[in-house]
């Protein structure tokens, strides 16, 4: 059974993935863009995308389509060795959801 630590855990987690793959990818500046449009469209930051993983696709897909697969990427790569656990499993299934639809 899934304890309240376990999940403030995982949320952490996955919100630390999800801003080390921004940087990753497009540094501070894309980071930093991502946040905004967080904020602007759904008055909400990055570690809420864990329960909220429409958010992120709903940005994602206006990402450069070479910055959204390596994005993506790397959120895997980074939180594959998590996805034995069922809420992990489940946020990376939402998030490979996305698909790249165009560049804004």
């Amino acid at each position: 059974m899934p304890t309240p630590e376990m999940d403030v855990v995982r949320k952490a987690l996955v919100s630390v993935t999800l801003e080390q793959s921004l940087i990753d990818v497009g540094g501070n500046k894309l980071l930093n863009e991502v946040f905004r449009v967080l904020y602007e469209k759904f008055q909400c930051y990055l570690p809420d995308c864990y329960e909220n993983p429409q958010y992120l696709r709903s940005i994602a897909t206006e990402m450069d389509e070479g910055i959204f697969a390596l994005f993506m990427r790397s959120v895997q790569e980074k939180l594959g060795e998590y996805s034995y656990q069922a809420p992990i499993e489940n946020f990376l299934a939402n998030l490979s959801e996305i698909k790249y639809e165009s560049s804004l």
